[in-house]
This record gives C-alpha cells, structure tokens and sequence, in this order.
C-alpha cells in the first residue's frame, strides 16, 4: 500500500463528468427550504382553521433546518469513514421523497413530517457535496470551484424560486413537485461519482515537514461558524417575511414574489463566479465585513419601500454578498481542516448555515409581532450591521493561511 506522504500529487481537480456531478447535488441544497415560499400565503389560507397557522407556515420553510442543524454532524462522521457515493444517492432519495410528499399532505401534521424528511435529505446532500469538494479539489482549484458551486447553488435558486412562483400562482401545492428533479440528478451522480474512489488517502505531506499529530482546528471554525448563522438569519427574514409583506402592501402575487426573491440569487451569481479574483485584492474577513454591511443595508431598503422596484433594488442589494460570502466561508474553513477531517468539518459548516435557516424566523417573529412587517425588518438589519462592524474590527489582526492547502 502506497504511503500517503510519499504518494505523486495527485490532479488539483477531478474529470469534468464528476464536477458536474457535485454541481448538480449543490443546486439543490441551500435554496431549498425557499422553494416553497411564494406558497406560503395559499398554504396559510389552506390550513386556516389550524391553530398557530402563522407560525406553522413559516415553518414549512424553515424546519427543515432543525434537522439538517441535528443530522448534518451525524453525515459529516460517515462521510470521513465510508463510501460517499451511496450515502449521497440515499440522502437524494429523501430529499425527493420528503419534499414532493406536500403535494399530498392533508394536514399541517403531515406537511410537517415531510419537511422533516427534507431536513435529512439537504443535510446529507449538503454535508456529502462539501466532503467531496474537500478531497477532490486542492489549492487555488479549490477556490474557483468553491465560488462555482456557490453560483450552481444560487441558479438552482433561480429556477426553483421562479418555478415555485409560476407554479403557485397556479396551485399552492405545486411547488412541492419541484423537489422530484433530484431523483434525474441522482441518477447522473450515481454514474459519474462511480469514477471517484469512495475513500481518499491522506493529501501528500510536504516534503521536510513534520509528521505531527493532526487536530480539529476549532478556532477557525469558531470564527466561519457563528459568522455563517448570522448570515442565515440575516438574509432568510426575507423568503419568510417577505411574501406577507408584499401581500399587506398589495404589490404583485405569487408570481411576483418567486421572482422577486430570485432576483437575490441572480444578483449573487457574478460574485460567486468572481471570488477567486476579489481574493486577490480583499483579505477573507474584509469580505465577511463588507458582505454584512450590504446586506444589512438591503433588509433597510426593503423595510421601508413601497414600490415594487424599490423592494427588488433592496433584495438585489441585500442578496449580492451573498455570492462571495458562501464560497469565503467555505474555502477559509477547509484550507484549515486536515484532509481526514472534512466531513466533519463540512457536517459543522452545514449545521452553521441551517441553525441560522433555522432561527431566522423564530427571531424575526417577535419582532414582527412588536413593530409590524416593515419594522421588524428594520429591527433584523441591526444583526448584519454589529456582524459587519465585528468582521471589520478583526480584519486586522490575525494572519490568513493560504487556500493552497
């Protein structure tokens, strides 16, 4: 058996087939609790007669996250120790079954469960295509792959959101039948992901450097972790609040709504594409400074428009740093994981960005009870800003290990 620290380097990439492969999967995980969000109000209206139904819609979207928060770590561990090709099939197998199961759900009760499916399928499809990214891209490869699957990520929003929003419009519960393009990508993943071992050796050491005993590097994660929630709870007030505030204000539909809050995704595209350049110029935690800032601005605008294009100006600004802020977190944090340690590290990350998913409505919710649609947006800007001025204040100190791990 050929030992690791001596093994040839092996490509910074892998075949194009197998990078398709891992874009696909990601195209379905962060936006997906969104899906159903142009939905929202004529599932309200459905299930009227339940108790706590405001609550309870704003749950459809967000509680696939508690799962997701409870799983992802569970993932994370067998993604180090087995196979991931099978385990990704199983969790694209759930992610279809749990979130189609809406289209026939006849109580709340039931629609709830299938969301609780859901959870388990992103966390496995999110944690898995993390793990994948973490052995089979190396270096400065990584970097551009990152902020590629991030824009894969954000155009599977586009087309999700749009879709939920002409599909809405329509019938509240034909959304739910977006969730079944996972069974074709899995079918895809399946084959390509055959080309890839399941277990990876170790990356080769350095020549001259010591052996020393690998360990978690638990300080950056405190830094990517809780900087990652917030962003979650940050954005996400939108897709859970907003289809209520343009419905008080009367502006559009459901139709409206979807492509609204694609606009956010569309506008995030570019920087996802460009984030190996800005790197270039801006250290990682001035990104994290900078993306808070516009975010925080943007729930501002939305709060106080009133007029459609004003409401897409404050999504689009809000949604921006969206695109270089996912693949900052991503690549920051897996340049720092040992290579045996990147399910787990992406299992941490993923339950990060979920808990804020999660959260988000559950913090926006008092606040919307106390000042009204537009002033709890207004209250939840306050969270990116402090984020923003926290970011700016540790960017100068500390020193940035290069991505080229």
């Amino acid at each position: 058996m050929t030992d690791p620290r001596t093994a040839p380097p092996r490509p910074d990439s892998p075949p194009l087939g197998v990078t398709l492969a891992i874009l696909g999967v990601s195209s379905l995980t962060v936006m997906a609790n969104a899906t159903i969000a142009p939905a929202l109000p004529g599932l309200r209206d459905h299930f009227a007669a339940t108790p706590g139904i405001e609550t309870l819609a704003g749950l459809v979207v967000t509680l696939p996250s508690l799962f997701v928060v409870l799983t992802a770590g569970l993932f994370g561990v067998l993604a180090d120790r087995y196979d991931k090709r099978p385990l990704v099939m199983v969790s694209m197998l759930i992610y279809a079954l749990g979130g189609a199961s809406g289209l026939l759900a006849q109580s709340m009760g039931s629609m709830l469960a299938g969301r609780v499916a859901l959870g388990l399928g992103v966390a496995g499809t999110m944690t898995l295509a993390q793990a994948y990214v973490g052995t089979l891209w190396h270096g400065h490869a990584r970097d551009r792959f990152a902020g590629q699957q991030v824009a894969a990520m954000n155009l599977g929003g586009i087309v999700f959101m749009t879709a939920g929003g002409v599909m809405a419009g329509i019938n509240w519960r034909l959304p739910f039948a977006i969730y079944a393009v996972a069974l074709p990508i899995m079918a895809y993943a399946w084959f390509m992901l055959g080309r890839v071992p399941g277990k990876y050796a170790a990356e080769p050491r350095p020549e001259g450097a010591p052996a020393a005993e690998e360990s978690f590097p638990w300080s950056a994660f405190f830094y990517v972790g809780p900087f990652a929630m917030i962003l979650m709870i940050s954005f996400y007030a939108l897709p859970t609040r907003l289809p209520f505030l343009l419905d008080e204000r009367g502006i559009g539909g459901p139709l409206a709504t979807g492509l609204i809050l694609s606009t956010a995704t569309l506008i995030s595209i570019p920087g996802a594409l460009s984030y190996g350049r800005i790197r270039r110029f801006l250290s990682a935690r001035t990104v994290v400074a900078i993306g808070f800032l516009l975010i925080g601005c943007g729930l501002v605008v939305v709060s106080l428009a009133h007029s459609l294009t004003v409401t897409v100006l404050g999504v689009m600004l809000a949604g921006a740093p969206l695109g270089v802020m996912f693949p900052n977190f991503i690549a920051l944090f897996m340049a720092l994981v040992p290579a045996p340690m990147r399910g787990r590290a992406s299992g941490l990350l993923t339950m990060s960005i979920f808990s804020g998913q999660f959260l988000s409505p559950l913090i926006s919710g008092p606040l919307v009870a106390l000042f009204g649609l537009s002033g709890g947006l207004m209250a939840m800007s306050a969270l990116p800003l402090l984020a923003a001025v926290v970011a700016a204040l540790s960017a100068g100190g500390g020193q940035e290990r290069s991505a080229a791990a």
